[in-house]
């Protein structure tokens, strides 16, 4: 096991960098940490082994041996495995394997919304196999030097062990207290680092405790949404509803050549020029613009199996519905929350067989062909969700208006910082792929003189980074290329208008529930305002991930965590997305905001924080 941990130890030191030995304190803690933690994974391994010999050592023959051997190579392997895969998605995504990834590989079509290529996953497939073979010839050397390699002093190994893990727990605790910014952001690249603080401890000695408070908790959540009942007034003829959404989709690609039909739509439409997702994610994107909510009413909505207010007064008004996705519904979990009450013949996925572009088209095919097929008595929703836009980013030869782009975006061999423009490319023809199916369900409306009796939405989920502020993707940071997206709504008798300042996804259910007769006020049942109203008015977007709530304001962006994993990544910039010189004022002058904003994380429960 020594040769394996030290192995490991050269694996886990594969997480840290350059900078993190710029100053001797940083990288003495790095060496400890290195080492203390590559132990820490070690340790299921350890027990594993330990556990098989004791019930292996009662078997009979020389089976055991080999089965001794088996458990000892697949479990150190996996290992190696994992920390590979949180290594790979800490290196894309700025996050490690948390409750958002988990959920991801254990919900049906999770593993493929990812969209990675047959490539990536042959790269994956031959690393994982290199590690497999790396600790097998590891095990048959240290077999035959059995006896030859002098004999380890183990109680020196365990209490040099001790030293370094105290040691890094300790000097962690005190840059804690001092908001010590080296170690404490050293500390973020290690998968399952447990903090250490004793503030008490490191104020009695005289150092100066930085200031805490940003964590809003909640303790528990009871729903009640919406506050009041409905009161509805029922139009005598409900306008049909048209809801588009792209994966994916950031705000700079609503442009005259990269989606030119959207463009000559939205100058027929209110165009939303500063429009933010209610989220940096899917899952949070398309639950907030259903529900009108923070992200962080999703959990309860799931638990409880609660549709949005928006679907239950559209199915009470006996819409038909028509419900598409390049996707699934099951991941992240719509069937059980925003679509839970429709039946399961009106959703339809597309999830497998033809690549995501076809897979869009052929979707638009059956959405035109249910709006032809449909009952023209009663009102209609019809719903769709594009994946061409999402990373492996997929278009036809006839979509391709950006040249040199990346012929294969391979996520583990790909250079990101040498290839990203080719690689955003990719995905400004999969956009301009995209708007070409928009336009097929413009034009079908147009002339089937539906336009004029339907309501028109056109998103995207959320945003896409190509490293402008050093990231690519989405769900990590919550700046506003990740959270920022096309906002174009149609409403007949509207007339056409630009708004430049701040909308969310928020204020979709709040915007087209008084269409649907419901007088109540938005605050009833959202966060959100109506669109529609000539005194909207925004002063901040909010938007959220697993674990953090970000104000999204002019001036400052700034996050909010709402449990213990999201406190381990606080992050405030300016309106542009560039870090701010003195945080505190900035957290200061939006005291009113963030007072604000803890009322709405309650607003719909009984959860006090």
């Amino acid at each position: 096991m020594l040769w394996s941990g030290l192995l490991l130890v050269l694996h886990v030191a594969a997480f840290a960098t350059g900078e993190q030995f710029a100053d001797l304190n940083t990288a003495l803690w790095t060496v400890a940490t290195t080492i203390s933690y590559a132990v820490i994974y070690l340790l299921p391994a350890v027990v594993l082994i330990a556990l098989g010999r004791t019930v292996l050592s009662r078997l009979p023959g020389q089976g055991a041996g080999f089965l001794l051997a088996m458990l000892a190579i697949v479990t150190t392997s996996l290992t190696h495995v994992l920390l590979f895969a949180d290594r790979t998605i800490y290196a894309m995504y700025g996050f490690h394997i948390n409750g958002f990834v988990l959920d991801l590989v254990k919900t049906p079509g999770g593993i493929d919304s990812l969209g990675a290529s047959r490539s990536t996953e042959l790269t994956a497939a031959a690393i994982i196999l290199a590690f497999f073979v790396v600790q097998a010839a590891l095990y048959l050397w240290v077999i035959r030097k059995e006896g030859a390699a002098p004999a380890i002093r183990w109680r020196w190994l365990v209490a040099i062990l001790l030293c370094l893990t105290l040691g890094e727990r300790v000097a962690y605790g005190f840059s804690h207290a001092a908001n010590y910014p080296p170690i404490l952001f050293a500390a973020e690249r290690y998968p399952l680092y447990l903090p250490m603080t004793f503030r008490k401890l490191s104020a009695s000695l005289g150092i100066d405790v930085a200031s805490q408070g940003d964590e809003i908790r909640a303790r528990k959540i009871d729903l009640s949404y919406p506050l009041q009942p409905l009161k509805i007034e029922p139009p005598a003829k409900p306008l049909n509803v048209v809801w588009l959404v792209a994966e994916s989709l950031r705000f700079d690609m609503l442009d005259p050549k990269i989606m030119p039909a959207l463009w000559q739509f939205s100058e027929q439409s209110l165009r939303m020029e500063r429009h933010y997702s209610g989220g940096n994610m899917t899952q949070m994107g398309v639950f907030s613009m259903f529900y009108g909510l923070y992200g962080n009413y999703w959990f309860p909505m799931l638990s409880a199996r609660r549709a949005p207010v928006l679907m239950d007064v559209m199915q009470q008004q006996n819409y038909q519905f028509g419900l598409y996705t390049s996707q699934r519904f099951t991941y992240p979990a719509f069937d059980k929350t925003v679509f839970v009450n429709i039946k399961p013949e009106d959703l339809h996925e597309r999830a497998a067989g033809e690549v995501a572009w076809r897979r869009d088209q052929l979707n638009i095919d059956d959405l035109l062909s249910f709006v032809d097929q449909r009952d023209t008595r009663r009102p209609f929703m019809a719903y769709m969700f594009f994946e061409s836009t999402h990373a492996n980013y997929y278009f036809p030869d006839d979509a391709v208006i950006a040249r040199p782009y990346l012929d294969d975006l391979n996520y583990l061999t790909a250079d990101f910082a040498k290839e990203i423009g080719q690689i955003k490319n990719r995905y400004i023809n999969a956009a301009h792929h995209v708007d070409s199916q928009i336009a097929r369900v413009l034009e079908h409306l147009r002339k089937t003189g539906l336009l004029d009796q339907t309501v028109v939405i056109v998103l995207g989920d959320h945003g896409e980074e190509f490293m402008e502020r050093s990231r690519w993707g989405h769900s990590a940071e919550f700046n506003r290329y990740q959270t920022s997206t096309p906002g174009v709504i149609y409403v007949p008798g509207q007339a056409p208008r630009v708004m430049t300042g701040i909308s969310s996804h928020l204020d979709i259910p709040a915007t087209l529930l008084p269409l649907l007769g419901v007088m109540n006020p938005p605050e009833d049942y959202s966060l959100g305002g109506n669109l529609l109203d000539p005194k909207f008015h925004r002063p901040y977007a909010v938007a959220a991930d697993w674990n953090r709530i970000a104000y999204l304001g002019e001036r400052y962006k700034i996050t909010i965590p709402f449990n213990a994993t999201g406190s381990l990544r606080n992050e405030v910039t300016d309106g542009d997305d560039n870090a701010v010189a003195d945080i505190a004022a900035a957290k200061q002058a939006i005291g009113q905001e963030r007072a604000e904003i803890m009322t709405n994380l309650a607003r719909f429960s009984k959860a006090k924080y």
